[in-house]
């Protein structure tokens, strides 16, 4: 199905119940995955939706720093990125706030930084949380 207004056609993945009861299917063009609820599974053998939702953030940031070390010709960077967040205590449907942790091994402070600016300017994932309030405390070390 493609949008009449601009001519674009949305990504969609479909997810279905499984005969396993917790374990969940998801279907997209080019990809399928599991996901697992792990309250429902004796022992969940798949991710579930909050690790699904950290490495989806923490990916958006991995996929718009390559790019741009590509884009800016510079040395593909060694990274490793961290993320945590916390559940609102009395609002189990809401973020209390979600921190994410980029070590760069082989980076100037400066550029990682800039990568770092980068990537929270340009990430939609990180920029709905944002904009719904949900605080996102970043720390960059460089060691480069």
């Amino acid at each position: 199905m493609t949008d009449p207004a601009t001519g674009r056609k949305p990504y969609t993945l479909t997810l279905r119940t499984t005969d396993v009861v917790g374990r969940f299917s998801a279907a997209g063009e080019d990809t399928t995955f599991t996901i697992d609820n792990s309250k429902l599974l004796e022992h969940a053998e798949h991710p579930g939706t909050a690790e699904y939702f950290l490495a989806s953030l923490a990916g958006c940031a991995l996929n718009i720093i390559a790019a741009r070390s590509a884009e800016w010709e510079l040395p593909y960077p060694q990274l490793e990125i961290g993320s945590s967040y916390l559940v609102d205590e009395n609002d189990s449907t809401r973020f209390e706030r979600i921190e994410l942790t980029f070590r760069f091994a082989d980076t100037s402070e400066e550029q990682s930084w800039r990568y770092v600016n980068d990537f929270s300017a340009r990430c939609p994932i990180y920029n709905t949380l944002v904009r719904g309030g949900t605080p996102i405390d970043i720390t960059v070390t460089a060691e480069g």
